[in-house]
């Protein structure tokens, strides 16, 4: 009787022992292939082999006014770059998204990436990030191993056109969020 008492005991202990060293190393998994610097300036939002960077001097505080869609496509714009450091190709699709605080609905709020077209942010195809907001697709690419994008633009503006109601101190934080795939080929 005693002995099957301390098989139970060693067992369970065992059992509790590899769930610890799992959940361990689960988390440094995700903590290596997730990361997200928060600086203002020259962002790097990293994930799995992809690297989002983002340039881009914030005017924090300043107030922003509507402007035209014409005002909004030659905006001082947001660049950023996506590179590849892997050794596989990798596609990638890029979200912008609001944070809870925002007083400013998404549906007024205008993009362009390539700055003769724009788009509102709410069209795009739409995720629930990690955070449960959610985001919406504004760009999407493969690249191929080692291969970084070219470097584009990212302009964004408050419509005066979709803006129904006066805006009184207002508020629109966005954040940027990077899904990536790596393409498995078999040789």
């Amino acid at each position: 009787m005693k002995i099957k008492d301390i098989i139970k005991k060693q067992t369970t202990i065992i059992a509790i022992a590899v769930i610890l060293v799992t959940i361990a190393v689960i988390g440094i998994s995700y903590a290596l292939f997730f990361q997200v610097n928060t600086n203002t300036v020259n962002q790097e939002i990293t994930a799995g082999t992809l690297t989002l960077t983002v340039s881009f001097t914030p005017s924090e505080g300043e107030k922003i006014e509507p402007i035209t869609t014409a005002e909004g496509l030659t905006s001082e714009p947001i660049n950023y770059t996506v590179n590849n450091g892997g050794n596989l190709p990798a596609n990638y699709i890029l979200y912008i998204g609001g944070t809870s605080e925002n007083t400013i609905p998404l549906s007024s709020i205008k993009y362009s990436i390539d700055g003769t077209s724009s788009a509102v942010v709410t069209s795009g195809a739409s995720i629930t990030g990690d955070d449960g907001l959610t985001y919406y697709q504004f760009d999407s690419s493969s690249l191929t191993a080692g291969g970084t994008s070219e470097q584009k633009q990212l302009r964004v503006w408050v419509d005066e056109d979709l803006v129904s109601d006066e805006i009184n101190n207002g508020n629109l934080n966005l954040q940027l969020y990077i899904v990536s795939e790596v393409n498995e080929t078999s040789s």
